[in-house]
């Protein structure tokens, strides 16, 4: 288990370790006041996790966060009003990451996205899988997944990451430029846009949380995929694509399946 440890800014020399360097088992999480956000992560001197106290749910954030680096063995360093930690913690007591149920700040949805390229074996293999195991099975070439480009922790190449929103679309859009690109109106190539039931994803004991993603471990069996979004089922073939465009009309699908659904499945 790794160490939290609290500073009121991350000082370039490591003040917690005896050679004064920072490496792979070192992690920071920020506490802040933000309206433009609710969190965001990047790379500094170390991976970083910034939490905005504007936002419903940061409290579980803050300590989802801490719980799930401390288990992977990293020492987080924790900048913030020491009043702000002491609040989520009172707000989190009687929680764990493993909360069996959807909190009251969770999207009752969750989406993957994936490239075209990746679709074939998707389908043959009847599941999404992490970049772990795809790369395992000579699948892509690629050294290392996009997300590094942000510093993301090694770990999190062992899942497959859910969002929602634009988010999804943002990362195919980058893996396919190679570069993180967030412009959402530039021309691109989606594959598909699968839909989860996030409360089910519970249920069944796969959902992950780390405080800045939910996640699936290894493998994630699109059967239980709602809906599934496609360039040709959404009769987009031959025109010209954003990730704008193919969320808003993704999105729009979904919303119109699902109001069958519920009516199909009211008790």
């Amino acid at each position: 288990m790794g160490n939290l440890y609290f500073s009121g800014k991350l000082p370039e020399q490591n003040p917690f370790s005896e050679d004064g360097l920072y490496d792979s088992s070192w992690v920071q999480l920020v506490i802040a006041e933000n309206l433009e956000y609710s969190m965001i992560t990047r790379k500094t001197i170390l991976f970083q996790l910034t939490v905005s106290k504007c936002y419903e749910g940061w409290q579980f954030r803050v300590m989802d966060y801490i719980s799930y680096q401390l288990g992977y063995g990293r020492n987080v360093i924790l900048t913030a009003d020491p009043e702000h930690y002491e609040e989520a913690q009172k707000v989190y007591l009687g929680h764990r990451l493993r909360d069996p149920f959807l909190r009251y700040y969770e999207p009752k949805y969750l989406i993957h996205s994936a490239p075209p390229a990746a679709l074939q074996h998707i389908l043959r293999d009847g599941a999404l899988k992490s970049w772990t195991r795809v790369k395992a099975e000579g699948h892509i070439s690629e050294d290392s997944p996009i997300g590094a480009k942000l510093g993301d922790p090694e770990d999190f190449r062992d899942y497959i990451m859910l969002g929602e929103g634009l988010a999804p679309e943002v990362v195919v859009n980058s893996r396919e430029k190679g570069f993180i690109c967030m412009d959402a109106d530039c021309e691109y190539s989606p594959g598909a846009r699968f839909y989860f039931d996030t409360s089910q994803l519970i249920s069944v004991g796969l959902l992950v949380r780390d405080g800045c993603h939910y996640k699936v471990k290894d493998e994630l069996p699109i059967h239980l995929a709602l809906f599934t979004a496609t360039v040709p089922k959404l009769s987009l073939d031959g025109c010209r694509i954003t990730p704008n465009i193919f969320t808003e009309a993704a999105d729009r699908a979904f919303n119109a399946f699902l109001q069958v659904y519920q009516l199909d499945n009211r008790v």
